[in-house]
């Protein structure tokens, strides 16, 4: 088995890989719901990842130049791994910009979205500081911690008791 064939195999394996977490991505920003209560946004990593999107596009125009002049012999594997970080820094752009917070179908936090079933429970730490135990694939409990206005702490109550079921 060739150098080549081994790189192509894993270029190719990158490229699913990047499309299936673009996919899911997307998937879930469109299922989350409204926004009840915003926390933050990640605007500094999301430029970090707009810079990083700059820097494969352009290499991977390079790379297109360099094969259109005969000078590139392993296009694919530069194709199918610049994609993957393209897909990557793009996935991660929507990440950032989605604001972590409290939703109408579940909890959006630091990246990731927990529907209400997952959320087994819930405490108030502090006035304006609530804590969600969660059920994650690899732990059985996870715990997560949102920072909310006491102007809409009525509201995140209602919700809250709304959609989880102690």
């Amino acid at each position: 088995m060739s150098k080549f064939y081994v790189f192509s195999i894993l270029s190719i394996l990158l490229f699913v890989t990047g499309t299936w977490m673009l996919l899911k991505d997307l998937y879930t920003s469109y299922t989350h719901g409204r926004n009840i209560v915003k926390v933050n946004k990640g605007i500094g990593v999301a430029i970090l990842w707009v810079v990083l999107l700059i820097f494969w596009c352009l290499l991977s125009w390079k790379d297109a130049k360099l094969y259109v002049r005969y000078e590139n012999d392993n296009i694919i594997e530069s194709v199918f791994t610049n994609i993957f970080w393209i897909e990557f820094s793009i996935s991660n752009i929507i990440k950032a910009l989605k604001s972590s917070g409290i939703r109408e179908n579940g909890i959006y936090i630091s990246g990731d979205f927990y529907k209400w079933p997952k959320v087994k429970s819930y405490n108030w730490i502090a006035p304006n500081k609530i804590e969600f135990k969660v059920k994650t694939f690899f732990k059985s409990n996870s715990n997560l911690e949102l920072t909310i206005n006491e102007e809409v702490k009525a509201e995140v109550e209602e919700v809250i008791q709304r959609n989880i079921t102690l």
